[in-house]
This record gives C-alpha cells, structure tokens and sequence, in this order.
C-alpha cells in the first residue's frame, strides 16, 4: 500500500485532540454518548446502575458512543485500534458512508461496517438504513476465539476493494462486502465498558 493519508494518537490524557473527530450516533437510539477521559485511554460513558445484562439488552442505548475521525479515505485502508471491555463486550472498529447531519449539528449513522471484539471472538455487522423500514442490519463474518475481559487486544482492519481482512493476533477473517469507495473510519463502545488506548489509520492506493 503507498500511504497517501496516515493519522495516528494515543487515546492518553492530552496526547490526542478531540477536534479531530466526529461524533456519531446511532440511528437505533437518540442517545448520542460520552467519551470518558482516564490517565492512559478512554472509554465510554456508562449507567452506574445498570446490570452487565442490562447494558446487553435493554439499556444498551445508554452504554453507546461513537465517533470517526474527521478526514473520509477514498481508497484502501488501514485501521488498527487497541481496545479492551470489563464485562463481554463490545468495543468495535466502524467503517461508515457519510453521516446524516441533524438538527444541533449532531450526526446519525446510515450505512456502517461494525468489527466487534467480544468474549467470543469477532463479528463483523454490516448496518443499513432506509426511510420504510429505518435501521437493520446482518451478520457479514465472524471469527470463534477465547477473549479475556480486562485484557488489551490490537485489532486492525484492512480494505482493498470489496474485501475486508480483520486482525486480532494468530486469528483473522475476511469477508467481501458492497461498500461505496468514501469511507469514514472510527469506534465505538456499547454493551458494557469499552477502553481505547491507540488508534492508527493508514490509506493509500
């Protein structure tokens, strides 16, 4: 890949810019989500009296954040992000067409790629939209490992053309999938507590 764009941070105290990143929210909630600042990551916001179970089903929306750095890539890509959850779930790399601008200059998320780590290995959603049936989506590819809670894990995904290849150490899946070229890049937390520590994005052609 020859590198025509490359953005990297640590998700440290001060060692990263917020400005350079979009918040996002998704269509299947009004909540829109806090980042939480800790000495040597961040992790999003959420309700201290909710159960794991709870942030699993029908509190879930109140566990969501989101964002995309600001700059969309129109070719093949590179992500990399280190992520780890305290419960089983679910922090996640996003791929993402243009967001919908709302009132109050907030964004919603339409069509997006989710490659989530959890307990039990990876998934990859692909989420859609449309304005009769709203959001829905299916699962594109999964990955069956063991993934410890409190642990801190690296996963990259790589795009070149239709193919997606996903990494999380000795395991990867691909899968092809119809995205449109302009691609965002970015991550979420949801499903309990989410922790980022670095975050790296290389595109070329």
């Amino acid at each position: 890949m020859t590198s025509t764009l490359s953005y990297s941070c640590l998700f440290a105290a001060g060692a990263w810019n917020p400005e350079d990143w979009l918040p996002v929210r998704s269509p299947r909630w009004s909540h829109e989500g806090t980042w939480l600042a800790e000495p040597d990551h961040i992790r999003n916001q959420v309700p201290a009296d909710a159960t794991p179970a709870e942030m699993q089903g029908p509190r879930a929306g109140e566990t969501y954040a989101s964002m995309l750095y600001r700059e969309p890539v129109e070719c093949a890509l590179r992500v990399r992000a280190e992520m780890a959850f305290d419960q089983c779930m679910a922090p996640l790399i996003v791929l993402a067409t243009e967001p919908v601008l709302e009132a109050r200059g907030r964004r919603v998320y339409r069509e997006h790629v989710e490659v989530v780590l959890f307990n039990e290995g990876i998934n990859i959603w692909h989420h859609r939209w449309s304005a009769q049936r709203g959001p829905y989506w299916h699962r594109a590819a999964w990955a069956r490992f063991a993934v410890d809670a409190h642990t801190r894990y690296v996963v990259e995904v790589e795009r070149e053309g239709p193919a997606l290849a996903v990494h999380c150490g000795m395991h990867s899946v691909g899968v092809r999938l119809d995205l449109p070229e302009r691609l965002y890049a970015g991550i979420t937390g949801c499903e309990g507590t989410n922790r980022f520590y670095a975050f790296d994005l290389m595109a070329g052609e």
